[in-house]
């Protein structure tokens, strides 16, 4: 006969089999996370990792095949340049020919043309003063100028493009320079030519007086004449088209020497252009400063 259970056993029977239940789940937990588990997730990732592997091995490839392919037209471009690199190398050859020079003689003449240009750039930034002291430099790259454009090498578009912006410059730079140079002298009471000259600030020689005359004969009529407040320029320079007279000159000396005319029979020219200064012509005298025409 079987014995009555109280509830005592009856909740001690339920509670074992409770324990039981929760044992069974905590192993069975534990089993998912054992080793078995894992190795077979290893297994799916390695075989996600080939297939990927696969498959960026395959891009690599393609774009290997892209990469040989346009090297292949890189060399063959490169080597199409090379060929019209060769003609061009032949025409310029022609060219050098032609005007009688060769490469190196080009880039010579180019370098004397960037010369030139220096010079000009660095006269172009001094005073007016400067440059009127500067003269013979300017004449000598105006000779210069002359002698590049003789060149036949001139006659290449770069060089003569070169040249055009040289002549543009040279130009501007001889607008600058002043005809002459002078200080202002404004006379006072008691004054007269003599006396002026002889100042230390003026010439310090009183026979430079004529000097003072002759240059300033639009407001002097009289050189023993001149008014307090007159303003006389003091040449401190020779313009271009004057020649001051030094002792000993005459005339025909003058129109001989090669800055002048070179010829002393053209000494009549100088005479007809000063006749207001030149009383005869056989008589001139020290520091007059005579204009001398141009373009004769």
């Amino acid at each position: 006969m079987t014995a009555f259970m109280s509830k005592e056993d009856w909740r001690m029977k339920i509670n074992g089999k409770i324990f039981t239940v929760v044992a069974l789940v905590f192993v069975l937990l534990l089993a998912l996370n054992s080793p078995v588990f894992s190795q077979e997730e290893r297994k799916i990732k390695m075989g996600e990792y080939k297939i990927q592997l696969a498959e960026w091995q395959k891009r690599e490839a393609v774009a290997t095949a892209k990469i040989d392919s346009l090297n292949k037209i890189i060399e063959d471009l490169n080597n199409q340049i090379a060929g019209v690199q060769s003609e061009i190398d032949n025409e310029w050859d022609s060219v050098y020919t032609l005007v009688g020079t060769d490469k190196s003689g080009y880039e010579a003449y180019k370098e004397d043309l960037n010369s030139i240009e220096n010079e000009i750039d660095g006269l172009a930034s001094l005073s007016p003063e400067e440059l009127f002291r500067s003269r013979d430099k300017i004449d000598e790259l105006a000779a210069k100028i002359e002698e590049a454009k003789a060149n036949k090498i001139s006659l290449i578009t770069e060089t003569e493009n070169k040249l055009a912006d040289i002549d543009a410059k040279f130009a501007a730079l001889k607008s600058k320079v002043p005809d002459n140079i002078f200080d202002k002298y404004t006379v006072v009471k008691g004054d007269y030519l003599w006396k002026i000259a002889k100042k230390d600030d003026i010439y310090g020689n009183a026979y430079q007086w004529i000097r003072i005359y002759t240059v300033n004969k639009d407001q002097i009529k009289d050189p023993d004449l001149i008014y307090p407040d007159q303003i006389f320029n003091i040449a401190r320079g020779v313009g271009r088209n004057e020649h001051l007279v030094a002792k000993g000159e005459y005339l025909s000396k003058i129109a001989g020497c090669m800055k002048v005319f070179g010829d002393p029979t053209k000494w009549t020219k100088i005479y007809e252009a000063n006749k207001d200064i030149i009383g005869d012509p056989n008589l001139i005298y020290p520091y007059q400063v005579l204009t001398i025409p141009k373009g004769e």
